[in-house]
This record gives structure tokens, C-alpha cells and sequence, in this order.
């Protein structure tokens, strides 16, 4: 596999701005990196010691991966850490279906999966990173907290 198919460049992204939408989440004194950025827009970053975590903006959660950079392209030698941190299989389907992304666009789910969204390419369009990241931020810190089945009504900002 060539991680490079599944990744973005995001050295030229506005990080102050992307990560307004998710202090609510990531801790405040906590000092990381931006070090990958998955087609869908998930971000791999690693801290002050090296530790590697995964702010997965589809779910709304971080998630500690890797003691290290090294340990981080170890793991990823196994197929089902490729898949679920890259979403291999539904970045294939998806370029399958024709979609391709121009700088600073990610890959988003039309319904968010944590709302019952598809893991399916007829789930999936072709985002700005930046307005991407502002609405999965809103949603999550919406539903933050709340169990599993409860009705909810989301308020989606204009954009």
C-alpha cells in the first residue's frame, strides 16, 4: 500500500482556524503537531513527547495510536490499521465512483456515520477541508455526552 494515495497535503491549511471548531474537544495546554491528514479529513498528530493520536472528525473523538512516528508506520504495516485510520477500502470505492480531490478538499459523509450516515460511497461528497472540519467540530460538541438513541436536532450553522 502507498500511504501517499490516502493522504492529503495540509501544509498550506489554516490550523488556528480548523482547530477553533474543536477546543472543545483537544486539551488547551497540550502542545502537538499536525503530522498526516487522512482523505477524510482526520487528522494524525503527534505532541510533545512524541506520542501519536488520531482526531478522528468523523466520530468526534482523539485517540492515543502510537508511543511514536516509528511505532505509528509499524502498525500501519497491518492491513486493518490501514483501513480503519485511512478508511483504505472506502477511499478506493470512492475514487471508483469518480470523485477526485483538488487542494484543500476532503472527502465527507453527507450524514455523518455517528448519525447514522453510511460508510458508503453514495454517503460521501467532495468538501472543503475548512467548512469540513467547522461542521463535524459544531455537530460533535452538540451531541457531546449524550447516549446512544437519542433524538437530537442538530444546528447547522450557515456557512
Amino acid at each position: 500500500m502507498d500511504t501517499d494515495d490516502y493522504l492529503i497535503d495540509h501544509s498550506t491549511l489554516d490550523w488556528q482556524k480548523l482547530l477553533a471548531s474543536w477546543e472543545w474537544l483537544l486539551d488547551e495546554a497540550q502542545t502537538f503537531s499536525p503530522w498526516l491528514m487522512n482523505r477524510f479529513g482526520d487528522l494524525f498528530f503527534v505532541d510533545e513527547a512524541g506520542v501519536v493520536s488520531w482526531l478522528n472528525i468523523n466520530d468526534g473523538e482523539v485517540t492515543e495510536v502510537a508511543k511514536s512516528e516509528a511505532e505509528f508506520v509499524e502498525l500501519l504495516e497491518d492491513e486493518a490499521n490501514a483501513d480503519e485510520w485511512f478508511m483504505t477500502a472506502l477511499v478506493d470505492a470512492v475514487i471508483e465512483t469518480g470523485m477526485i480531490l483538488k487542494s484543500a478538499q476532503c472527502f465527507g459523509f453527507k450524514l455523518l456515520p455517528v448519525l447514522d450516515g453510511e460508510y458508503d460511497p453514495s454517503n460521501v461528497y467532495v468538501a472543503s477541508i475548512e467548512e469540513y472540519w467547522d461542521c463535524c467540530g459544531d455537530v460533535h460538541e452538540q451531541i457531546e455526552g449524550l447516549p446512544d438513541g437519542t433524538e437530537i436536532e442538530i444546528d447547522i450553522p450557515e456557512r
